[in-house]
């Protein structure tokens, strides 16, 4: 109000000044003074901006998923009760609602103060769980007008203000990057429900947006982790070639014989190295977990079970599933009596002979379904492209509830004749140079 009075006071010297009998040529303020005196909105907003800078201790790596808000720092995944410790409250956490076993909510409401931010809310135990003992598995950012909050990122990263370039030299390479309207999408993977999309005006090319998605359970310390390597793991034997049942689960993956489930060291035997940002380091008895494996470029997410009683590392757990296609996983991939990618939809059939599948069409294909059980958890699948009519992606999921020993594989023959080795699939990945 200090502007607002000084040019009342100035009006009423005037007055008075007229009334006294004051001539023309008495001084006058300049006008240009007037108009750059500060005033009241002036200095509310520098107040504001020096209210905006808040010195906060980050990670410098996206993969640690931490953020803050203001002055406070979270972290994803985190107990729904540390966000209630910090001023935040859940509409639903009545006490009486769950959620399912590792299931989760998208986009539900927190409220504080100081507004309020769209969440998810996660149940990362395998029994069901009441609302309140929950985690905050995914958070949605966003810097606009209205909101007056300040967003950082790790790598001192700021929404509302840092740049494109300024994001890729502090994180690299995105895994996915492309240009929609009035947006610019950057995706950084690092594994299965682990991932962070950031979008940024197409114009100045600033950030304004992040969804952050971590629900993977954190580790913290307490689980005792075997330092024997489970009998599971020592009685898996590598199949050496395809046997005659589908249901065997049986995969040449990457040129390497394997039978689902598999421990995630054969894999690391065979060349395959564990991405730790996109990998947990341990897992729980009887429980999953998550694996990123990398090999010669190409990565393989993948669904890990424990089937010790005991928490393992993860060289020591087993792999459920693997996935090759042409366009992500670029992986060569061979299963039942040789069907490979690439091959027509004409031979896969007649490969696949008396078993039964089933078909799911979409816009861009076909996929057959071959089932192992009711439930159809475990499966595989086969993709066949609409138009060009070959085998373009293949899935094998097996997760059995416990190993027993006619699963660990048994050790077969290689093929001994020409015909056999075509059966079994020898040919080359399309695009991929033969090894010698």
């Amino acid at each position: 109000m200090a502007c607002l009075n000084k040019k009342i006071c100035m009006v009423c010297l005037l007055a008075a000044l007229l009334t006294a009998g004051c001539t023309p040529q008495d001084p006058m303020p300049d006008e240009e003074d007037v108009v750059n005196l500060p005033d009241e909105e002036q200095q509310e907003e520098e107040t504001e901006d020096v209210q905006k800078e808040y010195d906060v201790e980050l990670s410098d790596k996206l993969s640690d998923f931490q953020f803050s808000v203001n002055e406070t720092v979270y972290t994803l995944p985190a107990r729904l009760q540390a966000w209630k410790n910090a001023g935040w409250t859940y509409e639903k956490d009545n006490g009486k609602k769950a959620l399912d076993p590792e299931s989760f909510l998208e986009g539900e409401i927190l409220e504080s103060e100081g507004g309020s931010l769209a969440v998810d809310i996660v149940n990362l135990d395998g029994e069901k769980k009441l609302l309140g003992e929950c985690y905050v598995g995914g958070v949605q950012l966003e810097s606009t007008e209205d909101d007056s909050r300040v967003y950082q990122l790790p790598g001192k990263i700021r929404m509302g203000t840092s740049t494109l370039d300024e994001v890729t030299e502090a994180y690299g390479m995105p895994t996915d990057q492309y240009e929609e309207k009035d947006n610019i999408y950057l995706t950084y993977e690092y594994g299965i429900y682990k991932q962070a999309d950031l979008v940024f005006d197409v114009q100045d090319e600033i950030l304004y947006k992040a969804v952050l998605k971590n629900y993977r359970e954190p580790e913290d310390g307490s689980e005792e982790v075997s330092k024997e390597t489970p009998a599971e793991v020592e009685n898996y034997q590598a199949p050496g070639a395809f046997p005659d049942d589908i249901m065997a689960f049986v995969v040449r993956y990457g040129g390497d014989f394997y039978k689902l489930p598999a421990p995630v060291c054969e894999f690391t035997k065979n060349g395959w190295k564990i991405l730790e940002d996109g990998s947990d380091s341990i897992v729980k008895s009887g429980r999953h977990g998550y694996v990123t494996l990398e090999r010669d470029g190409q990565t393989l997410y993948a669904v890990v079970n424990n089937y010790a009683d005991m928490a393992v590392p993860m060289e020591n757990s087993f792999i459920i599933s693997v996935h090759g296609d042409f366009d992500v996983t670029k992986v060569s991939v061979e299963m039942y009596r040789g069907i490979t990618l690439g091959m027509s939809e004409e031979t896969m059939k007649a490969l696949l002979g008396d078993n039964a599948y089933e078909t799911e069409e979409t816009d861009r294909g076909v996929s057959y379904f071959i089932y192992a059980d009711e439930e159809k958890q475990n499966y595989t699948r086969i993709f066949v492209d609409k138009d060009l009519k070959l085998v373009r992606e293949i899935e094998l999921s097996n997760s059995p509830d416990t190993l027993s020993a006619a699963s660990m594989g048994t050790p077969q023959e290689e093929p001994d004749s020409v015909e056999a080795a075509a059966m079994y699939g020898d040919d080359e990945f399309p695009g991929e140079e033969k090894e010698e």
